[in-house]
């Protein structure tokens, strides 16, 4: 598929999420997720040295952030911040995006974040997905 198409795409995508977002519906977090797959392909079709490519880029992590895929968000950070000649620039906006959502975790649970850092909760969070909840006893 061309960037044309994919833009019309995401575009797409997009208002759909905001417009779930907007309505409070609990499907908002999957629309996420299908503009954050749907950048993550844009970005593959855009080489990062163009404006279009850097933007995709940041639009596939905000998006797994907003998805609530912290892993997706983490993975795609370290891709695109390991591309050869990927800007300082990009790897630090990529690099605050996962920040600030650490940061807004531990303001949302301020309690939680006095006794645990945010990634030790994460990576419980992942170890209780991956196993369920008797993976926990493990």
């Amino acid at each position: 598929m061309n960037a044309e198409a994919l833009n019309t795409l995401v575009t797409g995508a997009i208002w759909r999420a905001e417009q779930l977002e907007e309505k409070d519906v609990p499907a908002v977090a999957h629309a996420w997720l299908e503009v954050s797959v749907l950048e993550e392909r844009l970005a593959q079709v855009l080489p990062h040295s163009k404006g279009e490519g850097r933007i995709a880029r940041r639009g596939a992590v905000r998006a797994a952030l907003k998805a609530n895929d912290y892993d997706r968000a983490r993975l795609l950070a370290e891709m695109y911040g390991a591309e050869k000649g990927a800007s300082r620039a990009l790897k630090a906006a990529l690099r605050e995006m996962l920040e600030e959502n650490a940061r807004q975790a531990a303001s949302r649970y301020p309690n939680a974040a006095r006794h645990y850092n945010v990634r030790e909760v994460r990576d419980v969070a992942r170890h209780f997905h991956e196993g369920g909840a008797f993976g926990l006893a493990a």
